[in-house]
């Protein structure tokens, strides 16, 4: 039940999102503006992720964020698909994008159903499910559109999101809360090269997904002549390859290094978009779309396990909160920088700057988290290393 709650919270932010650019663009008519508003997404998750986490921590009533959540991405759907005024299209983004501040309770509570070593392997899991998920919303997408125009797909959210609301209900969780939080501990956790460096990097992977395949990579196949289902088999591609990607990092995480996933996983996102920069065809965009996705895959669920890899128990939803909330600002500023290059340079030049600064930045943040420690050096599967056995007769 928990997983299906999981699975209905993904689909309902996703059943909409492949023709959300394009939707917004017949409203507002400036790539400024469409960025702008599909930026509200990620703003929405740097407000409520960090203090929901330690909020969390603190009084743990995490049923209660939950139901809250899902209703609150209710209500930010059905805002998007009845908004005709374009403050109300930026609430209603906003509001998904608050909804979003659960998928930090959504993880941890994951995270405890398995030992604190398996944390990389778990979360990696944990994204098969959304994967699954937003694979299947999107499909959906064209074909609703076509049968109930663009207001359908938002009405389909907003009910998939209530019922996640009452399937959560009935579910188990153990809400352990440690107290009110004291500053002094909480800045140490925060200034933790194991969790703030991965949280960056995660910044620059949502910078990438939202600025480009889930922002601008739909408005460059529609000038190609793509139509709605088109736009929605796009983004398929992309999800379905972030499933495999996700395969990868579970299968390889035993046998490479984490830094090393990450850092194949930039590379290849770097050179995906700046191939799709010069694509001339539907096709081409498919192919480079499928190889976003890839890198997505493999990045996502490794730096979100290697921030809470060597955190204790009592603070992981606060690292987690952190984490989410830092990514988040990747998911704010990416669509938002993005239709400000593109509406100044062109579409595919804003491409081809983005691919730099992938490559540079993503490049450079995976040779920093291989530079750990030795006292924090790497097991097979993301394990730490093993402890003096006690003895048991003591």
């Amino acid at each position: 039940m928990f997983a299906a709650a999981v699975f209905l919270f993904w689909f309902s932010q996703y059943v909409f999102m492949p023709t959300l650019p394009e939707y917004l663009r017949d409203k507002v008519n400036s790539l400024a503006v469409v960025g702008a508003v599909l930026a509200m997404y990620g703003l929405g998750m740097v407000v409520v992720r960090l203090p929901l986490g330690i909020l969390i921590d603190a009084f743990g009533r995490q049923k209660l964020f939950l139901f809250g959540g899902f209703l609150v991405s209710a209500l930010g759907a059905l805002a998007l698909g009845t908004g005709g005024t374009i403050p109300l299209l930026y609430i209603g983004r906003l509001f998904t994008g608050l909804a979003q501040g659960i998928w930090v309770p959504l993880v941890v509570i994951f995270s405890s159903f398995f030992p604190p070593d398996q944390s990389v392997r778990t979360t990696a899991m944990l994204t098969l499910v959304t994967a699954a998920a937003r694979i299947i919303a999107t499909a959906l997408n064209g074909y609703l559109n076509e049968w109930g125009g663009p207001i359908l797909a938002f009405y389909v959210a907003t009910g998939a999101a209530v019922l996640a609301a009452v399937i959560v209900l009935p579910v188990p969780v153990n809400s352990r809360p440690a107290g009110a939080p004291k500053l002094r501990p909480l800045l140490r956790l925060f200034f933790r090269k194991d969790v703030l460096l991965p949280s960056f990097m995660g910044a620059i992977n949502q910078y990438a997904l939202f600025g480009i395949s889930l922002g601008f990579m739909p408005v460059l196949a529609g000038r190609l002549g793509a139509g709605d289902v088109a736009l929605g088999y796009l983004a398929m591609v992309n999800l379905l390859f972030f499933l495999l990607g996700n395969l990868t990092a579970t299968s390889s995480s035993s046998r490479l290094k984490s830094e090393w996933l990450v850092l194949g996983s930039y590379v290849l996102f770097a050179l995906a978009i700046a191939a799709a920069a010069l694509s001339k065809t539907i096709f081409l965009l498919f192919v480079f779309q499928g190889c976003i996705g890839m890198a997505h895959g493999i990045g996502y669920p490794v730096l979100m396990g290697m921030t809470i890899r060597d955190v204790p128990a009592r603070s992981r939803s606060s690292a987690m909160g952190l984490h989410q909330s830092v990514y988040a600002a990747g998911i704010f500023i990416g669509p938002w920088a993005s239709g400000a290059l593109a509406e100044a340079l062109g579409i595919r030049p804003m491409f081809g700057v983005t691919a730099a600064l992938v490559l540079v930045l993503g490049s450079g943040g995976a040779i920093l988290l291989s530079r750990r420690p030795s006292s924090e050096t790497e097991h097979p599967a993301g394990r730490p290393a093993k402890q003096p056995e006690r003895d048991t007769n003591a």
